[in-house]
């Protein structure tokens, strides 16, 4: 018996790039697995296709054939116009990741035939008897008698009768059927090949009105339903249908041609007067916010709102700034009244003036006509006066 062909460990394969930013590349591999991708780690790098994945595609050799395997998560891999996850490569076929064609050409693989074997030689033990054993007689066969009897000529071979001239006083015969052959009686079952109203002793299913009605409504029925759910099938589409490179790449277009007016809009905002005041105020209030000064802080924020209303960042720092100047002069008024209790009449006198001049613009504030009252209490009682 012969050996099976040996088959190389490695086949060698090219690829063209035929499409794409790298178009008019030529590589050659012969090894088991090759990647492809943005990466530079990988055997084919396609680093400036922007919607290739830094790790794509690979190319896996099983056997005599070579396996195309998608390894991105996020992006597609094509193979003749074909979105696949795993795909067996033949020879010219076209390979798609991202905007990047590739031509796939592998050489057929190189089988070796293993050297003849030479011929053994046989064994006198194994020679074949030159007297051969004598055959048996063969068993005499009993004749068998046909169990069917010889068929009868059928009847659309035999002779055909000549027609007799027909009789006036006898009522006409009934046709018979091809061949001469007469059709068995019904046995009381209806006729349903029978035309209506025709000779068959009482008519078929056709001939009662009833059922000839419900059988037309019945059709009817059944021919709404299949165009209605035709047209609905039409209709409808898949939402899982694979979207077309065509398809794809108008997205492509009309995304570009969004973005491209959108960056319009923005350069004409931030080349405005209007802008940069906002940006010089929103600077402002930041350090203001950053050393504590709050109430100027919530003032260049409200000018910033004022220029620019749809600042996200000003309207978020500007109500910050807020909570932070409340928090603080409660603080102050807190602190007074803790000194004031213990008859430190500087140190009350001192929170009692932040307060005020914090609220100096507020006067009708109830705690700026506390801290006044309270300020005044205390300057008295440091002077000696009360």
């Amino acid at each position: 018996m012969s050996a099976a062909p040996q088959v190389k460990d490695s086949m060698k394969f090219d690829i063209e790039i035929i499409k794409g930013p790298h178009i008019g590349q030529k590589l050659s591999f012969e090894k088991a697995s090759v990647s492809m991708g943005r990466g530079p780690e990988n055997d084919i790098v396609l680093s400036q296709d922007p919607r290739v994945s830094r790790q794509h595609a690979e190319i896996k050799q099983r056997g005599n054939e070579f396996v195309l395997v998608n390894l991105s998560q996020k992006n597609f891999v094509m193979v003749n116009g074909q979105s696949i996850q795993s795909e067996v490569l033949t020879n010219d076929s076209v390979i798609q990741i991202g905007e990047t064609e590739i031509l796939f050409k592998v050489d057929m693989p190189v089988v070796q035939a293993p050297p003849p074997t030479p011929a053994a030689t046989p064994s006198p033990l194994l020679t074949p008897n030159p007297f051969p054993a004598p055959t048996p007689p063969r068993p005499q066969q009993m004749p068998v008698s046909n169990p069917f009897p010889q068929a009868q000529t059928p009847a659309y071979q035999q002779p055909r009768p000549m027609p007799a001239m027909p009789n006036p006083s006898m009522p006409p015969a009934q046709p018979m059927a091809y061949g001469g052959y007469t059709p068995p009686p019904n046995h009381g079952m209806p006729n349903m090949g029978a035309p209506m109203g025709g000779p068959s002793g009482g008519g078929g299913l056709l001939s009662n009105p009833k059922a000839r009605f419900y059988g037309i409504i019945a059709i009817v029925g059944l021919a709404a339903w299949f165009f209605l759910s035709d047209s609905g099938n039409k209709n409808k589409k898949d939402p899982n249908a694979f979207r077309t490179s065509a398809l794809s790449m108008a997205d492509v277009a009309e995304a570009e041609k969004r973005s491209q007016e959108l960056l319009t809009i923005k350069k004409e905002k931030y080349d405005s007067v209007q802008y940069r005041r906002a940006q010089e105020n929103f600077i402002k209030g930041f350090r203001d916010f950053q050393q504590g000064q709050y109430a100027r802080a919530r003032e260049a924020f409200q000018v910033v709102l004022n220029l620019d209303p749809d600042n996200e960042l000003a309207k978020r720092y500007f109500h910050l700034s807020k909570i932070k100047f409340d928090e603080l002069v409660k603080f102050n008024m807190i602190q007074g009244n803790r000194y004031r209790e213990k008859k430190n009449w500087r140190m009350c006198q001192s929170n009692y003036s932040n307060v005020m001049t914090m609220l100096q613009h507020r006067k009708d504030d109830p705690s700026f006509k506390e801290a006044k009252q309270f300020y005044e209490e205390c300057t008295l009682n440091l002077e000696g006066r009360f």
